[in-house]
């Protein structure tokens, strides 16, 4: 297993672009995210969606973590978790050459509890599952968000850290 405590240069800056990217196209679309879209339902123009007001996503503030989950206090689309994790695991994939690379992930969270994952592109699944299950996105913003990634990756890999010689 090949170690990833230190991450290459294009893994950081791709996680600084991919951010970069992410919120220009958060402040452009300004969507609305879950527990608004659920709690005000009634006021989207379309009748057949029908207001939940009492419903509480799994990030919600009421439920005893620490340190405390919540959603964000900005727009939903895309979601910066995914634009970032997904700029992130593609610089790597570019720096190893390859998907396929085992790793472990420990959280300052649950750090007896390591993740571990047997290629890149399954954690960034994770990533996306985890924002939806969490009440905090809707999919549409988590694989846009790894979209955005991608090609903040694919472009670096093209443009910067070539070859010398």
């Amino acid at each position: 297993m090949h170690s990833l405590l230190l991450r290459p240069a294009s893994a950081s800056l791709a996680a600084a672009d991919g951010a970069i990217a992410c919120w220009n196209d958060k402040y452009y679309w300004n969507f609305w995210r879950p527990i608004d879209a659920i709690h005000d339902a009634a006021s989207d123009g379309n009748p057949a969606t029908v207001a939940d007001p009492t419903w509480k996503p799994l990030f919600d503030p009421a439920t005893a973590t620490t340190p405390t989950l919540s959603t964000p206090a900005f727009p939903d689309h895309p979601s910066g978790h995914s634009c970032v994790s997904s700029a992130t695991l593609g610089a790597m994939q570019n720096f190893f050459g390859t998907d396929k690379i085992a790793f472990n992930i420990v959280s300052s969270r649950f750090p007896t509890q390591p993740r571990h994952y047997e290629r890149f592109s399954l954690a960034l699944k994770e990533v996306i599952d985890a924002r939806v299950w969490g009440g905090i996105h809707f999919r549409t913003a988590d694989e846009q968000g790894a979209v955005i990634g991608k090609k903040v990756a694919h472009w670096e890999r093209r443009h910067y850290f070539q070859a010398v010689g």
